[in-house]
């Protein structure tokens, strides 16, 4: 499975955030320290304000912060929020290639999305920055 760039940098946003002692970063800053494009990475930061996943302040002490402890965010939430479909393997039994009802591989691709669904949650934004930090 690739790991498209929505996804990348929007991790490595969040690993500024929870390496940061829980004070508010800014778009300017996180870029700066991850050598990020600012404009995009501010699409992402709203993509993921909208899914909850982290909040902004206005102001001179303004910035984004988690909005829930690290453990409680997966690889899952980020990848939905930035809108990277790389975790979408389900048979959507339609389009220009499918054989519809009758083709018998669509149980195997929807077991196969269950359990990437279920590998991809089980990896929180806290194992991430253990494995990003180096820590075992």
């Amino acid at each position: 499975m690739a790991v498209s760039t929505k996804t990348e940098y929007a991790l490595r946003a969040l690993l500024e955030l929870t390496g940061d002692g829980g004070g508010s970063l800014s778009a300017q800053t996180i870029c700066a320290r991850q050598n990020l494009p600012k404009k995009y990475v501010e699409h992402l930061l709203g993509a993921m304000k909208n899914a909850g996943i982290i909040e902004s302040s206005q102001g001179s002490k303004g910035g984004y912060t988690l909005s829930r402890p690290s453990h409680k965010i997966t690889l899952y939430d980020v990848m939905r929020a930035v809108d990277d479909s790389n975790h979408e393997m389900e048979c959507g039994k339609s389009g220009p290639y499918c054989r519809g009802e009758s083709c018998r591989l669509g149980g195997l691709f929807d077991e196969i999305a269950t359990r990437q669904r279920r590998l991809l949650n089980s990896y929180t934004l806290a194992e991430i920055g253990k494995i990003y930090h180096g820590a075992t």
